[in-house]
């Protein structure tokens, strides 16, 4: 089983460069898309290192999907011409963070299928700071037994003596790009995009429950939810729904799970009402964002909402999102 990646300078650049060609401070963030590619490297007992990143395609703001397996062969051809294989594939999260969606799970499934030791690389270069390179890495479980939590997360090493930061302006300058990332990026927009896509922006570096000091594993999250609606809303109009889940107690809540049914007074349009958070820390906050469309004016209910999480001692528990009567005008 494949535990640690290491990525050298090479693959490293050859990723970003690709990514920030389509998602960059001077193009309208709207327009980001994102990225994917191939990885070809070597495999010793349970690290993978990548020693090359071959760009692919890419998809739309939030949705890039592998569909062509026909270019295998000729990947696997160029691998062999440098004494490697095809290890797995890399793909872009330009401000999303650090996760996989559905559609990535099921893609990363299918390359476990032909091959036991691939991995999924997610790169996001708007997250790069001097201790953060930008990529993550996983594996996806292929057992019953672990579906709900569905993937893991890789060690993973940058080969480059390089700080990121440093990296992130040349790659940027190298491309005539004057701007920060922090210039494109404003609030409303990442909300639209996370309601589509349904992403839980990450909050917290991977915690496991082994790591917890015992008056930690002890301590008991306690998580309230509640209905965010900022906006008027307007009849057979999009809008955006938000979930705030905070955990206020002393313990850290895993595979916090919620699965949003707005009911009959709305139509739902985000790509996954199922969320699953790996985990919510104490004193921590996140907010979900659905995409709906009132079927009409008037009163209409948002229905109460169950959320489910676990643990250290892989107890569960649930809280309920109480309904919410809003006014379409």
């Amino acid at each position: 089983m494949i535990q640690s990646v290491i990525v050298n300078d090479e693959a490293y650049q050859q990723m970003f460069k690709y990514v920030i060609e389509f998602a960059n401070p001077e193009r309208p963030y709207r327009q980001w898309r994102e990225v994917i590619g191939w990885l070809v490297g070597k495999v010793e007992g349970e690290t993978v290192t990548v020693i090359k990143a071959i760009p692919m395609t890419s998809g739309n703001s939030i949705f890039v999907e592998m569909s062509d397996y026909t270019i295998i062969p000729k990947i696997a051809e160029e691998a062999e011409s440098i004494n490697a294989v095809i290890v797995g594939w890399f793909h872009s999260h330009p401000s999303f963070g650090f996760f996989l969606s559905g559609v990535d799970i099921r893609t990363q499934r299918y390359q476990q299928s032909l091959f036991d030791n691939a991995i999924a690389l997610v790169c996001d270069p708007t997250k790069i700071t001097s201790i953060e390179s930008g990529i993550h890495g996983y594996q996806v479980y292929m057992d019953e037994e672990h579906r709900g939590r569905e993937y893991r997360e890789l060690d993973i090493l940058i080969e480059t003596e390089a700080m990121y930061p440093d990296l992130l302006s040349k790659f940027l300058e190298e491309q005539g790009i004057t701007r920060s990332f922090s210039d494109a990026i404003s609030h409303e927009e990442l909300s639209a995009l996370y309601a589509l896509e349904g992403i839980t922006p990450p909050q917290l570096a991977a915690l496991k429950a082994k790591q917890l000091l015992p008056s930690e594993q002890s301590a008991r999250p306690v998580l309230e939810g509640e209905y965010i609606v900022s906006d008027l809303i307007k009849a057979k109009e999009d809008c955006y729904i938000q979930i705030r889940i905070s955990n206020t107690g002393k313990g850290v809540a895993w595979s916090v799970d919620l699965n949003f049914n707005p009911g009959l007074d709305f139509k739902l349009f985000s790509m996954y009402p199922h969320r699953i958070i790996d985990q919510l820390n104490y004193e921590t906050t996140i907010i979900e964002t659905f995409k709906l469309k009132p079927v009409r004016k008037g009163e209409l209910l948002l229905p109460r909402t169950i959320i489910n999480y676990k643990l250290a001692n892989e107890k569960r528990y649930y809280i309920v999102v109480p309904a919410l009567t809003i006014l379409a005008i």
